[in-house]
This record gives structure tokens, C-alpha cells and sequence, in this order.
């Protein structure tokens, strides 16, 4: 039993290792696509916020499902850290989600940015600019309001949790989840607001 308890920890804690590295590869991916106007780029931080969501909800459930962790869940000290983990999982699936919802956001963008890049803009691309970034966020708004539901699950997960008892790994843990729902907050966020992202790529005023 304490071979598979083992066995059990450290599968969780490798998931949630690969989720974090997969979730920082995606928020950096998704602000260097944006500027490449390249669309497969944003294709792949979609691909790659996928994945860490994977690993997140699997650690999740392992954490709160797998009957030796449940032994361990049961006592005072182990269960912290068990639930920690489960935690850990939940805001990480989360902020992955929201991700994927500005990812969504972005493909579109990105698709508009390129068709537009490299000349100056005349007053009728900029109303067709303006109507097209109105389209888009109606086209989208599932997405868009995705972005907003997931960081606000994500941030009432991490405040349940008080890292001040737990063991180095899962502090550490936290500590860059935490740097990764910080960096959400404004890099996914932004996408709710579609004009004002197609303004910063484009370097011109949507009014309107």
C-alpha cells in the first residue's frame, strides 16, 4: 500500500509539474503569436493550453479521487497537502481554460491582423476594421466569456488554500501558479475587449 500511495504522489506531482510547464509555454506562446500575426502559432498555444489543462484536471482528480490519497486526505498534516494538490490542479485546469478562451479570441486576430499588415490604413479600413472587431466578438462571445468565468474560479481556488504549512515542492508550486494567474489576469483579460486588442496590433484608434 505505501509502494502504490508512492507511486500514487508522485504521478500527481509529475502532472502537475507537466501542466505548469505547459501553461508558461502557453502564455508566453500566445504574446509572441499575437505580434507574428501568424495563425498556426496561435494554433499550437491553443494545442499547448490544452494539454497543461489535461494534466491539471488529472492531477485534480487523483488528488481527490484516488482511494490512497483519500487515506492520506483523512489525517491532518498529509491531508493539507492532499488538498493543496487538488487545488493546485483545479486553479491550474482553470487558468488553462481561460487561456483557451483568449487562444480562441486570438486565432481571430491574428487572422484580421495579417490581413491588414504592412500598409497604411485608409478611413474605410478602419470602419471595416472597427465592423469586423464588432463581429468578432459577437461571433465570440462564448470564448470571450469564458476568459472571465475561468480566472474567477481560478482565484477562488487559490483562496482557499494557505501555503504557509506546506512541503517546499508544493510552495514552490504554488508560487509559480501564482506568477502564472498574476500574468492571466492581464494577458488572457485582454482579449475580452477585442477592438482595443486589434488597436494595439495595428497601431491605430477604433472608435466607435
Amino acid at each position: 500500500m505505501a509502494g502504490y500511495t508512492a507511486f500514487v504522489a508522485a504521478s500527481v506531482s509529475q502532472s502537475l509539474q507537466n501542466g505548469r510547464g505547459e501553461l508558461a509555454a502557453g502564455e508566453a506562446a500566445l504574446a509572441g503569436a499575437e505580434r507574428s500575426a501568424d495563425s498556426a502559432s496561435v494554433g499550437n498555444v491553443m494545442i499547448q493550453l490544452k494539454r497543461a489543462e489535461q494534466d491539471f484536471t488529472d492531477a485534480r482528480r487523483r488528488s481527490s479521487q484516488d482511494p490512497a490519497l483519500r487515506v492520506l486526505g483523512a489525517l491532518p498534516w498529509s491531508g493539507s497537502q492532499v488538498s493543496a494538490s487538488a487545488h493546485l490542479g483545479a486553479i491550474g485546469a482553470d487558468l488553462s481554460r481561460a487561456g483557451e478562451g483568449a487562444a480562441v479570441v486570438a486565432l481571430q486576430v491574428a487572422a484580421l491582423r495579417k490581413q491588414y499588415a504592412g500598409r497604411p490604413l485608409t478611413p474605410d479600413d478602419l470602419q471595416t476594421v472597427l465592423q469586423q472587431a464588432q463581429t468578432i466578438a459577437a461571433s465570440y462571445k462564448g470564448s470571450i466569456k469564458q476568459i472571465g468565468e475561468q480566472l474567477k474560479g481560478a482565484h477562488a481556488e487559490r483562496a482557499q488554500v494557505t501555503t504557509t504549512d506546506l512541503i517546499p515542492p508544493l510552495t514552490h508550486a504554488y508560487q509559480e501558479v501564482d506568477g502564472a494567474l498574476t500574468q492571466a489576469d492581464t494577458a488572457f483579460t485582454r482579449y475580452q475587449d477585442v477592438k482595443a486588442v486589434l488597436s494595439d496590433l495595428l497601431g491605430v484608434a477604433l472608435s466607435g
